[in-house]
């Protein structure tokens, strides 16, 4: 297999373009101790180690974290499932990141204040299904938090395409048109959380009839995520409340994450990422507390209360 064969098969496996991959493909010799042309196994193995490498996760940022804290993704995972994930998040650090700022009001999160939760129980972890109370300790020890929104995740001018995607499916009711829209949309800008999140939310309702629909879900997720987390301070400690809008689709792609990684058997990552969950939005407006007891129990998904 010649340097321009092996460019074109990386390109398609990983989904970026061949320009973009010309030094790796070029550095094969040097790198894995081979000369062109390769053979088969010889391209196999070399395709397996450059997609590897293309999927290491961009580290956090840095910052010193004391106490209880948001996880990063690069924390929970070492890999993207998306080839493309980390020259989307290149893409989108060269463009300029806009950071998530204090919500308006300036009103710190208090739990002693929320919805009278200050008196619930701190219980141990419940394994059945039931409310689990165990991640409320944290958050009442934090004591009072600032509240941040994200920034606007519906750019541009007009009618956000994650909104025209969904009125084509509604009104076609065709899956296919309503994937290529958001596809569309993130190629466009993939700073699109929600157009992510919901391609995540599709693949993920295909997931008991398509072979790979829940890793197709992870990796939309994830990158979802990962857009998101460019958008949060070093060591973010901080409250993203539901009943701020542009903290949605943050939201919902962590939710997302947590139920994939759930049914694909890593519950220790659900479990971090629902924690995520209820550390931003300690309000749960998503019913995280039914499932985190059962994912740091180890409870498989198909055994899953609900699951």
């Amino acid at each position: 297999m010649s340097e321009s064969e092996l460019r074109t098969m990386l390109s398609d496996r990983s989904g970026l373009e061949e320009d973009l991959l010309f030094f790796p493909v070029y550095n094969v010799p040097r790198q894995f101790g081979l000369s062109w042309p390769l053979s088969i196994e010889q391209a196999e193995d070399v395709l397996s180690g450059l997609l590897d490498q293309l999927r290491r996760v961009l580290p956090a940022p840095r910052g010193e974290r004391t106490g209880k804290g948001y996880v990063y993704l690069s924390e929970i995972t070492d890999r993207y499932q998306r080839a493309n994930t980390r020259r989307i998040l290149e893409r989108v650090i060269d463009r300029g990141t806009t950071p998530a700022r204090p919500s308006f009001g300036d009103e710190d999160y208090d739990p002693r204040l929320e919805r009278g939760w200050g008196s619930r129980p701190s219980t141990a972890p419940d394994h059945s299904g039931k409310p689990n109370w165990s991640w409320w300790r944290e958050v009442r020890g934090a004591g009072t938090r600032p509240r941040y929104r994200m920034p606007d995740p519906y750019l541009g001018e007009g009618e956000p395409p994650v909104d025209r995607a969904l009125d084509l499916r509604d009104r076609a009711g065709d899956d296919t048109a309503y994937r290529a829209a958001l596809e569309a949309a993130v190629r466009e800008d993939p700073r699109q959380i929600d157009c992510w999140a919901h391609l995540g939310s599709e693949a993920l309702e295909r997931a008991d009839t398509g072979a790979c629909a829940l890793s197709e879900a992870l990796g939309y997720y994830q990158t979802a995520v990962a857009v998101a987390e460019l958008s949060l301070p070093p060591a973010f400690t901080a409250v993203l409340a539901w009943e701020e809008l542009n903290n949605r689709p943050f939201h919902r792609a962590l939710h997302g994450l947590g139920l994939t990684w759930w049914r694909l058997g890593e519950t220790a990552k659900a479990a971090t990422v629902f924690g995520n969950s209820l550390w931003t939005n300690p309000d749960d407006n998503q019913g995280i507390r039914y499932l985190i007891g059962q994912a740091k129990a180890g409870v498989p998904w198909h055994q899953a209360e609900g699951g």
